[in-house]
């Protein structure tokens, strides 16, 4: 953060309120002054206009530090929670205000420092990633005037371009006029990364079964609105009774929110234009997009009325749109949750920020990692990977940062770690929720400085590294254990990533499903096999805890079992709740010594939440070194899907 922003504090506690100032004020900071309740900042907000809010969540009266997060963002002005509370749930809230990030009281100096370097971090991705994304759509829209071609050309373009600043599943285009002949719908469903479905007037008829004449009445008695507005969960279910457009985008289409935007037509004025934007999302759409809109209509106005001008009394017969993109980056599925995250990967990939991408074992982190360093201004450079969870404490250190020669015992050579070797290019970290506390204080003055200290030298070696990072765990609930740190956890989550798992995406478990048979037939040289229709229904109702790694392994071993064309049989595992406590006794019984060991194993890890090191991991626990414990899961064919 650059000194010279100003910077408010609202804490009611004075005493900590002027400690906070002193040690902005000796870090060469500009405090405006202590703000104690919400109306007080509010007033200082608006006459001082601050850079920076440092916010204590409890504060005097009604209103707390939340409440007022909502009148910082409106104003655009970033801020960092204060609370002496650091439970899962205060973290969650938190989070979900999106601030620059959060102190835990009591914090020192240091961690205060951090976390306002962190702050600036946050701010200039923020600035830059807005400024980006609309001056890309503005170079855009001056294209697609001199591209135009027909109308729905026109709109499909005009589909991708927005779709990175206003995220929407289904984009409805009206021009209606008094002249029937001179009207225009056009509907486009999105159906995968860049693919749209295109939904005429006769498509809407097919969807819902109205005659021509009944969907003009609906069309007719669906309200032009005059501005931008947002109808979100029970408002948008408010209009939805009413027999119009949005009544038949919830019933057929399964929309549950929409972004209405309104074009004010100065040149052609006997009709109205209006590009409505539907989500399955009942809470996607907020203030910042009807900002967006409000600083985009201009640029609106001018394109729609000069194609109007263009095409109004000459209008092509609409060709059908196809698309030949079978994946994003190689990766597979077309459902609404994995194409927000294709959007969010198309939108972070180009810079340098870092990412966190979060999920279970087996939603493909990694290879989600992989397609944002291909699309990255990097992807010509290396991509170092590292799996923090494979490496035992002792040497998660120098596989980092690397030794010199005779550092300590063992060192017969000088070693480069991973961070030297991804200078200029990218490195993943894998499991980062794996690390040890005293790793993870290195690591983000790694983070920070940029620059690395092999063990054993006292030399630093700058690098210039985009990171990327990974876990399955619930970062926010180790922090309140104790067992991240909230600096790191700030500093690595400045893009959060999460992945859906495939339980919540099985519209997808078709495509995989299919693509993975493709896949093990080459490998396999076997003519391409088809999945029968039960077979798939048995896939549809399984519950997938092991994801799309466990789905791909199913997937291999029914292509090998199979004699026939067709894949009738999927040996799904038996559901067993190995937390049952009262079964345990049954379980062991009939078992072999192997057996029981594994089962005994698999029980422990999912008490321990799959931690296998540390003071509450599975090796502490069963008494053993986490490395034998690791020689042991591998031996009895544990692996991370199975817990």
């Amino acid at each position: 953060m650059d000194t010279s922003t100003k910077i408010l504090i609202v804490e009611d506690n004075f005493v900590e309120a002027n400690h906070l100032r002193l040690m902005l004020k000796n870090a060469g900071y500009t405090v405006l002054g202590i703000a104690r309740s919400v109306n007080d900042a509010k007033e200082n907000i608006i006459k001082e206009k601050p850079g920076l809010v440092l916010l204590d969540i409890f504060l005097m009266g009604k209103e707390t530090g939340i409440d007022l997060a909502k009148f910082l963002k409106e104003e655009n002005i970033g801020f960092i929670y204060l609370s002496a509370n650091s439970s899962e749930d205060i973290l969650s809230e938190a989070k979900a205000s999106h601030p620059y990030g959060f102190l835990v009281k009591p914090f020192r100096e240091k961690d205060l420092l951090i976390m306002m370097q962190i702050a600036g971090y946050h701010q200039k991705y923020n600035i830059e990633s807005s400024v980006r994304k609309e001056q890309l759509f503005q170079r855009q829209l001056k294209n697609l005037i001199s591209n135009f071609g027909t109308w729905d050309e026109y709109l499909h373009q005009m589909c991708n371009a927005l779709q990175p600043i206003i995220p929407f599943d289904l984009m409805i285009s009206s021009y209606m006029t008094d002249e029937r002949t001179d009207s225009i719908l056009f509907g486009f469903l999105r159906t995968g990364f860049n693919e749209y479905q295109k939904i005429t007037l006769e498509g809407f008829q097919e969807l819902t079964d109205l005659k021509l004449h009944e969907l003009e009445a609906v069309l007719k008695n669906t309200t032009t609105e005059d501005n931008i507005c947002i109808y979100n969960g029970k408002d948008f279910q408010k209009k939805i009774t009413e027999p119009a457009l949005h009544k038949i985008t919830a019933n057929y289409l399964g929309m549950k929110s929409n972004l209405t935007l309104p074009i004010p037509l100065s040149i052609t004025k006997k009709g109205k234009f209006t590009f409505s934007f539907y989500s399955k999302n009942p809470s996607i759409f907020d203030e910042e997009h009807l900002e967006i809109c409000k600083r985009l209509q201009d640029n609106f106005i001018y394109n729609v009325e000069n194609i109007i001008a263009r095409q109004n009394d000459n209008l092509k017969k609409p060709e059908p749109l196809n698309s030949s993109e079978t994946g994003f980056e190689g990766i597979m599925g077309k459902s609404p949750l994995l194409l927000s995250v294709f959007d969010f990967i198309s939108q972070v990939a180009p810079t340098d920020t870092t990412v966190l991408i979060t999920g279970e074992s087996g939603t493909g982190k990694e290879k989600i990692a992989n397609a944002i360093h291909t699309l990255s201004s990097r992807k010509d450079q290396c991509f170092i990977k590292i799996n923090c969870a494979s490496l035992p404490a002792s040497l998660i250190e120098t596989e980092l940062f690397g030794h010199e020669k005779g550092s300590f015992t063992g060192a017969i050579n000088q070693h480069i770690g991973k961070f030297e070797q991804a200078h200029n290019g990218t490195l993943f970290l894998d499991e980062i929720g794996e690390i040890p506390l005293e790793i993870q204080v290195k690591l983000l003055r790694v983070l920070q400085e940029k620059e690395i200290e092999r063990i054993g030298s006292h030399k630093s070696i700058k690098v210039d590294i985009r990171i990327i990072a990974a876990t399955n765990r619930n970062l926010e609930k180790e922090v309140a254990e104790g067992k991240f740190r909230l600096d790191l956890y700030y500093r690595l989550c400045v893009f959060p990533l999460q992945l859906p798992a495939l339980r919540d995406r099985k519209e997808d478990i078709g495509i995989l499903a299919q693509h993975f048979i493709k896949k093990c037939c080459e490998k396999l040289k076997k003519n391409e096999l088809h999945l029968s229709s039960e077979s798939l229904k048995s896939l549809l109702n399984y519950n997938w805890p092991g994801n799309i790694r466990e789905l791909e392994n199913l997937i291999e071993r029914s292509v090998i079992l199979t004699k026939d064309d067709n894949i009738n049989i999927i040996p799904l595992p038996v559901a067993v709740n190995i937390k049952n406590s009262d079964k345990d006794e049954d379980l062991l019984q009939d078992k072999t010594i192997e057996e029981n060991e594994r089962m005994h194993i698999l029980n422990v890890l999912n008490k321990c939440g799959g931690r296998i090191r540390g003071e509450d991991g599975a090796a502490k626990i069963l008494g053993v070194p986490p490395t034998t414990l690791a020689s042991k899961m591998l031996k009895l064919g544990i692996k991370r899907n199975h817990y």
